[in-house]
């Protein structure tokens, strides 16, 4: 089954914290909430994720290729 993950957005609400990165890499419990979804995707049995990124997709590649999840 394939999933889905919708990750655009510059975070503007989140100034200051998103000025240095990703809002969706800022951590949560030490967990960046990117990671969180992946996971819960995952668990669901999920096999093949997308994800749709906006301006901050370089960052988010980088994350998600080391492995980070």
């Amino acid at each position: 089954m394939k999933g889905l993950i919708l990750s655009g957005g510059k975070g503007t609400r989140l100034y200051p914290l998103t000025f240095t990165s990703a809002k969706q890499l800022i951590p949560v419990a030490n967990k960046p909430v990117l990671f969180r979804v992946i996971e819960a995707i995952r668990d669901a049995g999920i096999d093949e994720i997308g994800i749709v990124v906006g301006d901050t997709a370089d960052e988010i590649k980088k994350a998600v290729r080391r492995g980070n999840k």
